[in-house]
């Protein structure tokens, strides 16, 4: 049977660079980013504003209960399979794999149920969207787990492939649902796209036993996963049940709108902790310091050069993206999508350094755990302030305030600790969020038409471009660093 439908063996892991897997990586997550962002665009162009708050509250709520165990359970396995293949030690890889896994579905049964319950008593949505809002918590949870274990295992194109099938299959989905007028079982094909990804990847039986010895180690780091996760990717979820409760649910779905064009850009985030965490698990089994270090500070210089390019020129076209993609009836939302764009912006800067923290054992993640708890708290009281002035801006406003905080001493913790030469880098970093901040200040406050916003956009790609222009050509010049033990066979790539 063709490699392709087998069940994950981490023993025979597809070992590739860290260019390669990172293009492949962006390849299953762009297509899942994308899903979510037409899944939005769809329900807003044909059901409206209301119903768009609604299905994304629902969502949230799904995803934000994903990550009270299950979520952390992938980064688990992500860690320990690609630390363990490091240290040459597969069948303990894959007992890790499935030890994890049957832990997983006993916590995401009852957190479905809770999530059914939830949808019907606070965001009073009908029994049939609730129910699949119940689906959705099982088959997210799946898929975070198996995505964990494949990237773990280096089998990141196969994890591409059932990403894009897995994506088409929900946009097919929902298309026959939306034509069928079902309004109620609008979240039952993104539900099915997780299950099929989950079920297909699922990891392959083993005999070994779990050494007692990695298991506290183990349940540390998931309790540990599971305070940064709630605090960190939480917030962007819990952000739009805030929306849903500063404001109308005419205004929630501007929130909702402007959500569903920058967390797709969350996917960039994932996707680089993903590839380099087990990259990094993987030289920390050799004691590789020196790979580590390489890594951190190559790809913190490569997401400071491109992010804001990405971010920034998205958010000084957002009146224009806005007006394109939703029309006039979510103009509302453009005073959010610059807001939110930047503080996801602030979320993929410090990938690098994060996964260095974490890849250091329970004290790193215990640091990261404990400051995204402290980002989270900030959220909190800043939305209680800026909610009840500013409505759903003010929500967003908190976001980004919790968010570029966070991501600042994340970044620092990392440049003390490996005595990285990160000064230039700041500073570019720092005249990148001036020249940004003045464009979508002026854009806001002058309402000038489209083109102008286009112009600003191109002009200021253009003039960081030149700013990094030293920096971009000694990026390309570098050579990426081989990721895994010399004695392992090319052969078993193609097992």
């Amino acid at each position: 049977m063709p490699t392709l439908y087998r069940r994950t063996d981490v023993s025979r892991s597809s070992i590739r660079a860290m260019p390669s897997r990172w293009m492949y990586g962006l390849l299953g997550s762009f297509s899942q980013g994308l899903t979510r962002f037409l899944y939005s665009v769809l329900i807003g162009r044909f059901l409206g504003a209301a119903d768009l708050a609604n299905i994304n509250s629902a969502i949230s709520l799904a995803l934000f209960l994903s990550l009270l165990w299950p979520t952390s359970a992938g980064q688990a396995a992500t860690r320990f399979v690609a630390q363990l293949r490091g240290e040459q030690r597969p069948d303990q890889a894959q007992a890790v794999a499935n030890h994890l896994g049957v832990r997983m579905l006993g916590v995401s049964v009852p957190l479905a149920a809770l999530s059914v319950g939830i949808s019907i008593t606070v965001l009073h949505l009908d029994v049939a969207t609730a129910s699949c809002a119940g689906l959705l918590l099982l088959g997210y949870a799946g898929w975070s787990f198996t995505r964990g274990v494949q990237y773990g295992a280096g089998q990141i194109v196969r994890s591409a492939l059932w990403d894009v099938a897995g994506s088409l299959a929900a946009l097919v989905m929902l298309a026959a649902v939306l034509i069928a007028g079902l309004q109620p079982f609008l979240l039952l094909p993104l539900a099915l796209s997780y299950g099929l990804y989950a079920v297909v990847c699922w990891p392959a039986p083993s005999t070994a036993v779990v050494d007692t010895a990695l298991l506290s180690s183990i349940n540390a780091f998931v309790r540990y996963g599971v305070l940064g996760t709630l605090s960190s990717a939480g917030m962007l979820q819990l952000s739009m049940l805030a929306a849903n409760m500063a404001g109308t649910g005419v205004q929630a779905g501007m929130y909702a709108a402007a959500l569903s064009l920058a967390t797709p850009a969350t996917m960039l985030a994932r996707t680089g902790s993903q590839v380099l965490f087990p990259a990094m698990a993987e030289a920390g089994g050799r004691n590789d310091a020196q790979t580590m270090r390489h890594q951190t500070d190559a790809v913190t210089r490569a997401l400071v050069v491109a992010m804001p390019a990405v971010f920034g020129g998205l958010a000084l076209a957002s009146p224009l993206l806005i007006d394109v993609l939703y029309g006039q009836r979510f103009a509302g939302a453009q005073d959010i999508l610059p807001v939110l764009l930047i503080a996801v912006m602030f979320t993929t800067i410090p990938v690098a350094a994060v996964n260095r923290l974490n890849a250091t054992g329970i004290r790193g993640a215990r640091f990261v755990s404990i400051v995204a708890a402290c980002g989270l708290l900030v959220a909190f009281a800043l939305w209680l302030v800026f909610g009840p002035v500013a409505g759903v801006l003010g929500v967003a406003l908190g976001y980004l305030v919790a968010t570029s905080a966070t991501s600042l001493v994340m970044v620092i913790r990392c440049w003390r600790m490996e005595h990285h030469q990160w000064t230039g880098v700041v500073l570019r970093f720092t005249v990148s969020l001036l020249l940004l901040a003045s464009g979508v200040i002026f854009t806001n406050v002058a309402d000038p038409p489209h083109w102008v916003g286009i112009v600003l956009s191109v002009s200021f790609v253009g003039v960081w471009t030149l700013v990094n222009f030293r920096e971009i050509r000694t990026l390309r010049a570098a050579r990426p660093r081989p990721t895994t033990p010399t004695g392992v066979q090319r052969s078993a790539a193609s097992r």
